[in-house]
């Protein structure tokens, strides 16, 4: 009951310490949820993705690669978890920056004593008793004041407020300020870096779906053509102008034709399937073509120079920084630790109230610092790991730009030699049209002649849309695509 009483003297304290400690504990971002038309200030500012942008793209019926990427964004989770790693961090530099702060808690003690426990009175004690008693003096049994050791005021029975100031705690706060702030930004840069990855996939996607369309409509051109050629050398065969061996080499054609046009059928349908997966789209996608002009490559400079544009390059110098502060941190701890604690009593039932603030120094010094020793071990192993995975993100970084380079140049080559054969097979495939009209070639030539071009042109569009794919993954390796806010361009 007294415990109850007591509780409910100080309820008002409990409850505005409760109330503050519910409404700083409780306050955070709110929440990224996908699929719902909303692009949350934290993504907008990771992709430069808005919520206009989405709604424009939702009205479409087929999409472009732009169009691919805005879906993505605001309808799949790969973003939003980077981003909850970057609110995590923030959260931890919060932290960080409290513990410069003074403490105010409320504290409550009570003692009881445990049945059975009770100390059994010695024959000294039995005789101070008896000779109290027959010299008439009751009060020399009770303790002086000298003669024992009372409980300080900061651990006897009742309630009273601790205001603890950290005087040196501030040491170590700020180093894990300092790890947590360089983490925040390691972790926002990771998103940035993250967000050009799934661009860059998404346009692997796109390419290919535009690939196997093309291939799709090719295929079955193709394979009309050598069921056209098959009946044409039937009908030679029957008047015994051909052998049997040409009329079985137009067969297995014509099956190849067959063969190679239901497996780019159901390439399709997978990619398309995979692209919507993708993009977090629940229904079949419609892709829209390519018809962005190439943009001519940045010449004059040589791949480490755009390292600085490389996000996962500047994550990887954020790391260093990390483990840097987490290793002076490490020193801090065999330094002492040193608290200035203050205490008000509250009255309790049966002692005397005071009104007096007791102050209480304390200095806690390290003599056995083998615990702290193995942190700074720890701490200097991960800053040298953090230093060797920054040269290795950058030597992985620069090779990838100049594989880039060296991969969109000799596309670039293949390219207009495949552009050269396709044009020379579509000028044979007229002039074998044109002699098949005026009855100088048969129509087993001009239709050979068409399939001919028809496989040119197949791989021609497959090189051409690998080149557009290759220049997509060169402007990703240097950081031009996607635009990201402060590199956006303004439409």
């Amino acid at each position: 009951m007294k415990f109850a009483n007591i509780l409910k003297k100080h309820k008002n304290i409990i409850f505005s310490a409760s109330l503050l400690a519910l409404v700083f504990g409780c306050a955070s971002t709110p929440e990224v949820k996908v699929a719902d038309g909303v692009v949350e200030e934290s993504l907008k500012n990771i992709t430069g993705i808005t919520t206009q942008d989405v709604e424009k793209v939702s009205a479409k019926e087929n999409f472009g690669l732009d169009d691919l990427y805005i879906l993505a964004v605001e309808r799949t989770e790969r973003i939003a978890l980077k981003n909850e790693a970057t609110e995590q961090a923030l959260a931890q530099k919060d932290k960080a920056f409290a513990g410069f702060m003074p403490t105010l808690s409320y504290v409550f003690n009570k003692f009881y004593s445990i049945p059975g426990h009770t100390q059994q009175p010695s024959i000294v004690d039995n005789y101070k008793t008896y000779k109290a008693i027959q010299s008439g003096d009751p009060l020399s049994l009770l303790p002086s004041s000298s003669s024992g050791s009372s409980l300080p005021p900061t651990v006897g029975a009742g309630s009273r407020l601790l205001l603890s100031i950290p005087l040196s705690a501030g040491l170590s706060s700020y180093q894990d300020y300092r790890a947590s702030k360089s983490l925040a930004e390691q972790r926002r840069l990771e998103a940035k870096h993250e967000a050009g990855r799934m661009y860059l996939e998404i346009a692997q996607a796109y390419f290919n779906f535009l690939q196997l369309e093309e291939s799709v409509k090719i295929s079955q051109e193709s394979y009309e053509l050598n069921q056209d050629a098959l009946q044409e050398r039937k009908r030679m065969y029957s008047v015994g102008r051909i052998m049997r061996s040409d009329l079985l080499n137009s067969e297995t054609s014509l099956s190849n034709a067959e063969a190679i046009l239901a497996d780019a059928k159901f390439q399709l349908e997978q990619v398309r399937i995979t692209l919507a997966t993708m993009v977090g789209y629940d229904k079949p996608i419609a892709v829209a073509a390519f018809t962005s002009p190439l943009e001519p490559i940045p010449t004059g400079m040589e791949p480490e120079e755009y390292l600085a544009k490389r996000y996962d390059v500047l994550s990887a110098n954020q790391s260093v920084k990390v483990a840097d502060a987490q290793k002076d941190k490490a020193w801090v701890g065999f330094a002492p630790t040193i608290a200035l604690n203050n205490y008000y009593s509250f009255p309790y039932p049966g002692t005397t109230h005071s009104k007096d603030v007791t102050a209480q120094l304390q200095i806690t010094m390290p003599l056995t610092p083998f615990s702290q020793m193995a942190d700074l071990k720890a701490a200097d192993s991960a800053k040298k790991q953090a230093k060797l995975t920054a040269s290795q993100t950058r030597r992985t970084a620069t090779q990838e730009i100049r594989n880039a380079f060296e991969s969109f140049k000799n596309s670039q080559k293949i390219l207009e030699i495949y552009q050269k054969a396709f044009f020379s097979a579509r000028e044979t495939s007229q002039s074998q049209a044109t002699g098949y009209r005026s009855g100088r070639n048969s129509r087993i030539e001009a239709i050979s002649a068409k399939i001919a071009m028809l496989n040119a042109e197949v791989t021609y569009r497959k090189m051409l849309h690998q080149h557009s794919l290759n220049r997509i993954a060169l402007s990703v390796a240097i950081g031009e695509l996607p635009h990201l806010p402060g590199e956006k361009k303004q439409e």
